[in-house]
This record gives structure tokens, sequence and C-alpha cells, in this order.
């Protein structure tokens, strides 16, 4: 049978929240600076950085202002998550039927 990149499927993922939080470190950037720098609520920062939330595009470019990476980065590291717990959760429904 050929293997097609969507037969292949991660072991983890993770919400790219985890990325902004190394960034956040990295750059000595607090929760609230971050709301600040990128003109979204304390509220929509703290669920994004909980992985409540997913990057939008107006976060996206907000967070290419506040950490100089671009906002494709960021995007198609939401997107690349959504698509690999999408994967697991399939593979899930596959195994147990």
């Amino acid at each position: 049978m050929k293997k097609y990149t969507n037969d292949l499927v991660p072991g983890d993922v993770f919400h790219p929240a985890e990325f902004i939080k190394d960034e956040m470190e990295a750059q000595n950037i607090k929760q609230a600076d971050l709301a600040r720098i990128s003109g979204f609520n304390r509220s929509f920062v703290s669920l994004l950085l909980k992985g409540e939330r997913s990057i939008t595009i107006p976060f996206a470019i907000a967070l290419e202002k506040a950490f100089n990476i671009p906002a494709e980065f960021w995007i198609k590291l939401q997107k690349n998550y959504e698509m690999n717990k999408d994967l697991i959760q399939l593979n899930k429904a596959r195994l147990a039927s």
C-alpha cells in the first residue's frame, strides 16, 4: 500500500503558544507587555497562551511586530498544529474501529 503524507501520524503536538512563550522568555517580554505591544486584550493573550485560542492572521501580524518573526511562520505553526491534531484524532478513530 502506498504511503501518503497524511498516513504519517505525529506522536504528539504542541500548541503554537508554547513557541510564543519560548520567544517571550528569550526576549524578556511579559504577558501584559505582549498584550500592549500586540494591541490585543489581555484576556485574548491569556487564553491563547493557555492553548485555548488559535493564532489568527491579525495576531500573527502583531507577533511579527513584537518578535520580528514573520507572520507566515506563526500561521504555519497554527495550521500544522491543527492538521497534526486532526491526524492524531483520525488515527485514534481508525485504530478503535
